[in-house]
């Protein structure tokens, strides 16, 4: 999984390639989060979920600062569904499949 965030006006990638039990635990939580509606605690609350998913390679102001407003949103959604979906292939699920 990787981000590109604007740093010091150039473009930087970050990549996570291991998510811990933990973390995917938080996504559930997470996930839960978006679908009611966002406030600035809800969103402050969902963009550290995606720094610390990232190992904390970059802080929550990196993040606000070096990501297009139209990209927030679907960023931190592609961050859950990508946890949750590689953890339901991995136990044979269909991650595609709508949550119960």
């Amino acid at each position: 999984m990787e981000i590109v965030l604007r740093v010091e006006g150039e473009e930087k990638t970050f990549t996570q390639d291991f998510v811990s039990g933990r973390i995917f635990r938080k996504t559930l939580e997470m996930q839960k989060k978006i679908e009611g509606d966002i406030d600035v605690s809800t969103l402050d609350l969902l963009v550290d979920y995606v720094v610390e998913l990232f190992g904390k390679q970059f802080t929550r102001d990196d993040f606000y600062d070096g990501i297009e407003a139209k990209r927030l949103i679907p960023t931190i959604v592609g961050c859950i569904q990508s946890v949750v979906g590689v953890t339901a292939e991995s136990v044979g699920a269909d991650p595609n499949a709508p949550n119960s």
